[in-house]
């Protein structure tokens, strides 16, 4: 009930919530403040005489990252009437300050009358908290001291602690950050169709955007996919992906040539029914080839998709497998630029650094497939 994490501290939150609801042009994204929820989210654990809520139907069961089965704490005035009791004395407490700063304020006053409303006040109140701040006051009244006291419960409607205490929930024994940053990974990992290394890639843009967006003081535009933090996560990458393919596309943009869209059809969808395409073509043909490649991609609406060849594949490897495997860039096209089947050989360049959930066993004989497997479930081609 008392330190930097009490109740109080929580509830002079909860008034100037309510106080700028109507106004604060943030809150008001939130709608209308009888709707609002309000949540203490902490990793520590707290006993409680309450039955605790929550469950899979609860809607609000989606904001727990502990182990407690989605349950939450709530007050009720049966179960936690030491709660209750305490901001009613708060309450009192609050009146006894006023009434001794408008005595000081006015200059005249009676030390007798002052002790006795001090000795009411101490006899009727049971929270060790509150006495502590009152022990010091006596009839030869400190005015700071006073004030500090006053200060330190102006923030506060004591007529709202009920409807305080019964709209707050507080979520105990959740993740700590270290934990919190494996939970926003897997969230990035299903929402960006991405492996766990390129994860680590992204949680690192995106927490360095969302630390910035925390500190801004004025409207802010709230977090989803088109958000300013979110779409600079997604340019930064794009322009990497593009940076990478340059070379590659650069050489197959100087052509100067289109092909006609029944001429790329085919290829168009033989890309879309495989998952791996090896397209073997004569050295003469390579170049058009790759154009051809490259317009049936765009035709499929594959925009970022990754061009490179097989040296930038054995040199850059770890990059490769870093960007390709994403919402933004599931394509990976590599220009082999030999005679022969070399197939094989890519997926196995390939494979040495493909990571996901289960990892791959290249003792397998059937390693391709697996290789396979690994790529339909990241929907990568």
């Amino acid at each position: 009930m008392s330190g930097d994490f009490s109740l109080l501290k929580y509830f002079k939150s909860f008034c100037e919530i309510k106080c700028n609801a109507a106004t604060d042009c943030n809150l008001k994204h939130c709608g209308p403040f009888d709707d609002f929820e309000f949540v203490i989210y902490t990793n520590g654990k707290i006993e409680s005489k309450s039955t605790l809520q929550g469950g899979d139907s609860d809607p609000l069961s989606i904001l727990s990252s502990g182990t407690d089965c989605e349950k939450y704490i709530t007050f009720n005035e049966t179960c936690d009437k030491d709660i209750f009791g305490f901001f009613e004395e708060l309450s009192r407490c609050q009146e006894l300050i006023r009434e001794l700063d408008s005595l000081l304020k006015g200059g005249t006053f009676g030390d007798e009358d002052i002790n006795l409303m001090i000795k009411n006040f101490r006899s009727s109140v049971s929270s060790k908290a509150i006495l502590g701040k009152v022990s010091s006051l006596k009839s030869d009244m400190n005015k700071d001291y006073v004030n500090r006291l006053k200060e330190e419960v102006s923030k506060c409607d004591f007529t709202l602690y009920k409807e305080f205490l019964t709209k707050v929930k507080i979520f105990q024994g959740q993740s700590n950050e270290e934990s919190f940053k494996g939970l926003i990974g897997k969230e990035i990992q299903d929402a960006c169709k991405a492996s766990p290394s390129f994860v680590n890639f992204i949680y690192t843009k995106f927490e360095e955007g969302f630390s910035k967006l925390w500190v801004r003081d004025r409207e802010i535009v709230w977090l989803n996919e088109n958000s300013e933090l979110w779409l600079g996560v997604q340019t930064n990458l794009i322009t990497e992906i593009k940076e990478i393919s340059k070379p590659e596309t650069q050489e197959i943009k100087g052509c100067g040539i289109r092909f006609s869209e029944q001429h790329v059809q085919k290829l168009s969808d033989a890309i879309k029914q495989n998952t791996v395409l090896n397209i073997v073509t004569n050295s003469s043909s390579r170049i058009l080839q790759k154009l051809k490649t490259y317009q049936a991609l765009n035709t499929l609406g594959y925009k970022n998709s990754l061009f490179i060849g097989i040296k930038s594949l054995i040199n850059k490897r770890k990059d490769i497998n870093k960007l390709w495997s994403c919402k933004w860039s599931d394509v990976l096209v590599v220009d082999c630029d030999s005679d022969g089947n070399v197939v094989h050989r890519v997926l196995d360049i390939l494979q040495q650094s493909a990571d996901c959930e289960k990892g791959l066993d290249i003792s397998d004989d059937n390693t391709i497939e697996h290789f396979v497997d690994v790529l339909q479930k990241y929907q990568q081609r």
